[in-house]
Parts: structure tokens; C-alpha cells; sequence
């Protein structure tokens, strides 16, 4: 039974009773501390009530009502004036003037103890609340309800309104957070009391009234999450929503749709660890890809070594798949959740205007992971392996390794063992390229994660030590003109070959502006001895294009063999 059909039971209880039944009924409205019972309640009854709060036989809602918190109250006394002193009555003739009302609280409150004033305040009290009959009457904060006021007492009051002065009785409760004598004795009142049950188990009206500025879908997200992982309690979800204006006020006024998904996505991942982390057995760490890989490899190769998925993450998943993939969201935001000094908030607003997270790539990577659903739920159509094949290859450079790595795997468990051999090949160049750029480029932490590809990685950066020094013009300039070099720069002129030699002097220098000032002879003549060598070499096949090439080459040697003696 869903929310609107509990509801529509709740209406149907009273409006039957209220018609039909000379006595009243009483109503418990329970669930799990947090998980929106008052809020179930309150705008139940806002929807029942006509705008003009006129009582009428075709709504028997507007009628005297009263809502009362248990919450600070002592005395079964303190009771009966909270009851009459918040009617609310929207049909009487006779209204019972406010200042009457408060009389007895504010002899109360007075502290006076002289003769003669308890007793006229306990005859006002008693008058007051003999009054109170044929009302909606809701008790709440039993949870919070002092150890001074006996339940007994309460139930036995509601019993006394139900069965004497017809009064509807809602009693909004968790009876889990119950404690002592009070649990034992409401089990016990209950079944004599409660007529009906019914049970609040869904923040949801909760998350869509709180959170009507965020988009659509992330709403229905933040539902699903509550769902699936069992999160009843709204005051998380506060956190959740907060945090996620606090991020996203903080980015550019337009973001892509998948931009704000994976901020609330990490939110939420966030929250979770914080405040269930302990009870669930799951960390930060469980997120990155390294047992997702393992069991990837171990599945192919050592079936026996395949470690079961930790039940958490496997819910996860099933809310959103970019719960367990790692990215650079991942590790910003669990930086901010682990208050570590080098969170950068610069970082996340370039992480959205940066097209790695744009629309079109992220709504690839959901094509990808559709195909894995339909591939597990065993969906699988003709052409899925054509459809598989043409999207990774597309994602190369988008979707992670790891899910490339999936990818291939795939294709080879279908016996598709050419396509995935071209796919792989195909990632294999690609990140030889990024790794030409920046020898780092796969890294997280100072290591490389785990996605099947490492191996090939390290193999390459050793074949290619040079990778991530600088180029061979920038590290001249730092070196001879700058005097800003750094031990990179060094290296760079110390493993400059004659490739990167030639594509300096005829090339680099004569369209880099900061060698205006300088001359290329003047810089050559600096290098170490062993690159001279190779200028000497590159000089000399010069040579060989004309008599007057030869003689300006000799030239050029002699003049830089001598600098070299002479220094």
C-alpha cells in the first residue's frame, strides 16, 4: 500500500466513523523515528480541510481539532489545558473565547499557592475540558514524552475522548523509541485503544516538499536512494539537500543535467559512509576499482578467488551505477567529507565546465551502462554484441578503464574474441597518446588503480623514460635565458637526441618570441658536450647540399669547437 493509498484508508476510517458511529475511533499513525509521520499527518488533514473551513455533511473535516505535543508536559492536568487550549473550531457557534483559555495556564504559570486559587483553576480546568467533545484530536511526541507523565494516563485520556466524548484519536508514535515501562504498557493499551494501524515507511512526501528547487529527477534520485538503501530518516535527506545548494550555488549558473546527478550522487555516497558507514561496513575505499577488478580478473581466471560483493554497494548500483565508479568527483568530494586540507572547491567548478563531464559524454556512459543492464538482466538482444562494440569504441577517452576493461571482457565471454582484441588495441593507443602528454595521467594517490590495463601502462613508461620532461625549447629557455630551470629542464637537455635538436634550431627558435633577444649559436654553444655532438652531426648532413653549405658548416664547427676549448 502505497502513501496515497494509505491516505485514502485514513479518510475513509474517519469520515465512516464520524458519519456512522456514536463513539470514535482511534487511529496510530507509526514508522521509524524521522520518516515524516507528523508531516504524513498534517498534510493529510490540510487536503481534507475546504478553504473556508465551514462545516458541511460532505466534509466532515472541518470540524473542532486540536494538536498536541507530549513533548514538556508533566501532569495528566498539563494535558487536559493543552487539549482545550488548542482547539480549533471551525463550525462551533459557541467559540470559547482565548483569554478563557489560557486561564489556567496562566495561573499555572504564576507559581501561586496561596488558598483559594488551586481550586478555582482546577474547576476552570475541569469546565474548560468538558467542553471538548466530537473533535479530531492528534497526540504526538510520545517518543519525547517525559518520564513524569505516565502513558497509562494518556492512553486512559484518549480512551475517555474516543469512547465518551466521540472524539477522532490520532496517536503518532514510533514504538521502537519507546523506552521502559512506557513500551510495555503502550503494547498493552494499544490493543484495547487503537482501532487501526497505519504505517508511515517513506520520506518521500518529505524530500519533495523540502526540495521543489531541484530538478525532477534528482528528487526521484534522492526517493530511490531512500528506497533501496532503507533510509527512513528525513534529517539526513536535509543534510543531502543542503549540501547540494550550498555545491551547486558554488558552480557556474549553467551545468549540464549529468553534472548535477553525479554532485548529488556524491552527496549522498558522502552522507552515507558518514552516517552509515559502520552499520553497512562500507568505506570510501569500497567505491574505488580495485576488488571490482579483481573479481573481473579472478572470474576469468581463478573462479575460486571471487570475493562476494559487499551487499551495500550492490543496492547502490541498482540506484545509480555512478555510485561505484571512480572519477575526480569521487576524490574532491571525499575530501571535503574527510575535511582534508587540499579540497579544492576551483577544482570541482573546472571538473563542470570541463567536457569530460559534459552531456553528450555522460549520456554515453549511460548507453554503456544500459548495455550492462540489459546484458545482467538477461535482456540481451540480437544485435547487443554490434550495439556493445560500437559504443565502447566511442567511449574511449569518456567512460573509465575499468568499464573498458568490461567491455573486452564482454566481447570475450560472447566469443567475440577479434572485436574485443581491436577494442582493446584501440584503448591502447589512446592512452599511450594521454600518457605521451602527462606520464601521470592514470594515477590516483601517487599509484595506478586497477582496471586490467596497468600492466601495459608500466610496460610503456618504461620503454619511454622521457615522457613527462619537459620540451626541449621550454627547458632552453628556463636553463640560458630564464635562470628558472628546474632538475626536469636539466634532464631534458641532458637526453635531447637529434630529432629534438633539429626541430629546434630550424624550427622551435625561429617561431618561439622569447628567443628574440638571443641567438641560436649562443644557446647551442651551452648545451652539454654530447648534444654539441649531435648538432655537429646534423650540421654536417647539411653540408652536403652545396658547396657554400659545406663552407658555412665548417664555419659553424670551428666557431663552436673553439668556444668549447676555450671554455
Amino acid at each position: 500500500m502505497n502513501l496515497v493509498e494509505k491516505e485514502e484508508r485514513l479518510k475513509d476510517i474517519l469520515e465512516h466513523n464520524i458519519k456512522n458511529e456514536k463513539v470514535g475511533t482511534a487511529i496510530a499513525i507509526t514508522g521509524s523515528w524521522g520518516v515524516g509521520k507528523t508531516f504524513f499527518w498534517k498534510s493529510f488533514l490540510d487536503k481534507q480541510l475546504s478553504d473556508e473551513r465551514i462545516y458541511t455533511d460532505d466534509n466532515v473535516f472541518n470540524r473542532k481539532y486540536a494538536y498536541v505535543s507530549l513533548f514538556g508536559l508533566e501532569t495528566l492536568s498539563d494535558l487536559k489545558t493543552q487539549i482545550y487550549s488548542n482547539i480549533e473550531s471551525f463550525h462551533s457557534s459557541i467559540e470559547i473565547p482565548k483569554w478563557i483559555k489560557g486561564l489556567p495556564s496562566i495561573f499555572k504559570d504564576s507559581r501561586v499557592t496561596q488558598l483559594g486559587i488551586s481550586a478555582p483553576v482546577k474547576l476552570i480546568d475541569n469546565l474548560m475540558f468538558n467542553r471538548v467533545s466530537e473533535a479530531i484530536i492528534c497526540f504526538d511526541d510520545f517518543e519525547r514524552m517525559s518520564n513524569k507523565l505516565d502513558i497509562k494516563d494518556v492512553m486512559g485520556l484518549a480512551n475517555y475522548l474516543k469512547l465518551e466524548k466521540n472524539c477522532q484519536i490520532i496517536l503518532i508514535l514510533d514504538e521502537d523509541k519507546s523506552e521502559g515501562d512506557n513500551k510495555k504498557k503502550f503494547a498493552s493499551y494499544k490493543e484495547k485503544l487503537v482501532d487501526e494501524i497505519i504505517i508511515v515507511n517513506s520520506v518521500e512526501p518529505l524530500i519533495r516538499e523540502n526540495a521543489k528547487d531541484i530538478d525532477d529527477q534528482l528528487v526521484d534520485l534522492m526517493i530511490k536512494f531512500a528506497e533501496t538503501l532503507e533510509v527512513h530518516n528525513f534529517r539526513f535527506f536535509q543534510k543531502v539537500i543542503k549540501l547540494y545548494r550550498e555545491f551547486k550555488h558554488s558552480l557556474p549558473p549553467v551545468v549540464a543535467a549529468s553534472t548535477k546527478e553525479i554532485i548529488l550522487v556524491r552527496i549522498l555516497q558522502g552522507f552515507f559512509i558518514t552516517d552509515f558507514g559502520e552499520t553497512s561496513e562500507i568505506t570510501w575505499d569500497d567505491f574505488t576499482t580495485k576488488n571490482s577488478v579483481r573479481n573481473l580478473i579472478n572470474e576469468k581466471y581463478h573462479p575460486d578467488k571471487v570475493i562476494s560483493e559487499n551487499v551495500t554497494l550492490g543496492k547502490l548500483k541498482k540506484v545509480s551505477y555512478l555510485f561505484v565508479k571512480d572519477d575526480l568527483w569521487s576524490i574532491e568530494f571525499r575530501k571535503w567529507f574527510e575535511q582534508k586540507d587540499d579540497f579544492s572547491n576551483e577544482a570541482l567548478i573546472k571538473l563542470a565546465q570541463s567536457e569530460l563531464i559534459s552531456d553528450a559524454n555522460n549520456k554515453l556512459r549511460d548507453k554503456l551502462s544500459s548495455l550492462f543492464d540489459e546484458r545482467d538482466n538477461y535482456q540481451a538482444s540480437e544485435d547487443f554484441i554490434d550495439r556493445l562494440y560500437s559504443i565502447s569504441c566511442q567511449s574511449i577517452g569518456v567512460s573509465s578503464l575499468l568499464d573498458l576493461r568490461y567491455c573486452i571482457s564482454t566481447l570475450e565471454g560472447f566469443e567475440e574474441s577479434e572485436k574485443a582484441k581491436l577494442l582493446e588495441s584501440k584503448v591502447i593507443s589512446w592512452f599511450k597518446e594521454k600518457l605521451s602528454k602527462d606520464r601521470n595521467a592514470f594515477k590516483v594517490s601517487g599509484i595506478f588503480e586497477s582496471h586490467g590495463f596497468e600492466g601495459s601502462i608500466q610496460d610503456f613508461l618504461t620503454q619511454n623514460p622521457n615522457l613527462d620532461l619537459p620540451p626541449l625549447k621550454d627547458a632552453i629557455y628556463h636553463v640560458y635565458i630564464n635562470n628558472a630551470y628546474s632538475d626536469l629542464d636539466l634532464e631534458s637537455l641532458r637526453n635531447a637526441d637529434k630529432s629534438s635538436l633539429n626541430q629546434f634550431i630550424f624550427k622551435d627558435f625561429q617561431e618561439d618570441e622569447r628567443f628574440i633577444n638571443t641567438r641560436v649559436h649562443h644557446l647551442i654553444s651551452r648545451l652539454p658536450n654530447r648534444q654539441k655532438k649531435f648538432v655537429i652531426e646534423i650540421l654536417n648532413e647539411r653540408a652536403q647540399v652545396s658547396s657554400f653549405q659545406k663552407t658555412y658548416v665548417n664555419y659553424l664547427i670551428a666557431k663552436l669547437t673553439d668556444e668549447e676549448k676555450e671554455s
